[in-house]
């Protein structure tokens, strides 16, 4: 397969000759640090990850470089109040509901500023019109600020909202109406790598297994542990490849996931510290 950023880093590189670029890596791992106005890799703006004693380990965050390069992108996007989009592995998102304000004007609550988040975009049917109804009033609110009131017949003005969406390219439509998402900017979410996925979920292991005063025994098992988790998850993607007949082949990070639910990670956790132990 053929690394596009790479292929895109080499075109860039080429083209502006005069811009002094690091030799490692691809233009997607620096950003410009605004101060030194030198290229800086996004690394270095990766927060430091503490597990909560509270919270489950299957609902820890661990950001790497490319969730750290998004978000900077997404929030400055979010803050001028440009729709956004981001194509890859579909997540979750709660809406809230509105408030009338006056007349015909609707919004969120006080001065508070509502975000859409549309997960899944490109899973609406498409009708015998070759349209997608949701695609359209989505649309017509980006374009004009407001919806009609079938029952009222009226219209209502839709103020201090906007959009923040989701699109799976494995399911679903290839593509939207591009009178809609020419409103969006598009952000690529790649899967991450394998370096990153050990990264993620050590850093997850390691703090759960010290928090929850593991023996020392139990503890050493960790990176051992996931990278057996890591190769094998990356052995079975490689090998069972959906195809026409054996469509359900698809895997994801919630199947990487599944195996370090507490409950599960905890009883072999507790067999590998007794088996160190009668060793």
């Amino acid at each position: 397969l053929v690394d596009y950023r790479v292929e895109f880093t080499k075109w860039w590189v080429t083209e502006f000759k005069a811009v002094k670029f690091p030799i490692a890596g691809t233009v997607f791992d620096y950003f410009i640090d605004q101060e030194t106005k030198k290229f800086e890799p996004w690394t270095k703006r990766i927060p430091t990850f503490e597990m909560d004693p509270d919270m489950p380990l299957q609902a820890a965050l661990v950001h790497t470089a490319e969730t750290t390069r998004v978000k900077y992108f997404l929030d400055m996007l979010v803050e001028k109040k440009r729709p956004v989009m981001l194509v890859g592995n579909a997540g979750t998102g709660k809406t809230k509901p509105l408030e009338k304000k006056a007349g015909r004007n609707f919004g969120p609550p006080g001065t508070r500023r509502l975000i859409y988040f549309v997960d899944d975009m490109n899973m609406p049917e498409v009708d015998k019109y070759f349209t997608v109804q949701p695609h359209t009033l989505i649309r017509q609110h980006i374009d004009h600020g407001h919806w009609y009131d079938r029952q009222k017949l009226s219209m209502k003005e839709i103020h201090n909202t906007q959009y923040v969406a989701c699109m799976n390219p494995t399911a679903g439509s290839f593509t939207i109406d591009s009178r809609l998402q020419r409103h969006f900017c598009v952000f690529s979410v790649n899967f991450p790598n394998s370096d990153a996925l050990t990264t993620i979920y050590t850093s997850i292991l390691s703090q759960h297994l010290s928090l929850n005063h593991f023996a020392a025994g139990v503890q050493k098992y960790a990176p051992t542990l996931i990278s057996g988790a890591v190769t094998l998850h990356n052995r079975i993607t490689s090998t069972f490849l959906p195809t026409a007949v054996k469509f359900h082949y698809i895997f994801n990070l919630r199947d990487l996931s599944n195996i370090f639910q507490v409950s599960k990670l905890e009883q072999i956790l507790t067999n590998l510290g007794t088996t160190s132990k009668s060793q």
